[in-house]
């Protein structure tokens, strides 16, 4: 089972089992909630690293973010990249730049990544994606990485 799915029924499982929790949570942060799952685009708001290197070799703005902790950021990163650990973002989010900027969230394999895009998406970033399978597939595929 692929790790989109994987991630899927997480979220479904948890929005079962939080069912009553909602009724607590006010009716505008439900809204927001359930509209940000209802129109979740078709790629689930990813992009392979192939997309990545290309637009990074064409010179295409875009604000590299990279949510690992700082020793794996130091042991290799994307040129350019800004770290920011996912502990971190929410102290962080003055370093982003604006909302409607293209951002490529990365991590190791994907998974913190896609935590960060879609929170960032429901905080009003309009153009996030998550490299899907992070780091792991850019250095499989021999991408130039920085140490």
């Amino acid at each position: 089972m692929s790790r989109r799915w994987i991630a899927v029924l997480a979220v479904a499982t948890a929005l079962a089992v939080a069912s009553p929790a909602l009724a607590q949570v006010p009716a505008a942060v439900q809204e927001a909630l359930l509209n940000y799952l209802t129109t979740i685009a078709p790629d689930f708001n990813s992009i392979t690293v192939q997309a990545v290197k290309a637009r990074l070799d064409s010179g295409e703005k875009t604000f590299i973010l990279d949510v690992r902790e700082e020793s794996e950021f130091a042991a290799g990163r994307i040129a350019g990249a800004v770290n920011i650990p996912i502990r971190t973002l929410g102290r962080n989010l003055d370093r982003l730049p604006p909302k409607d900027a293209m951002i490529v969230v990365v991590c190791k394999s994907g998974m913190r990544a896609a935590y960060v895009t879609m929170t960032l998406n429901m905080l009003g970033w309009s153009n996030v994606k998550d490299m899907a399978f992070g780091m792991t597939e850019w250095e499989k595929q021999g991408f130039p990485v920085v140490k």
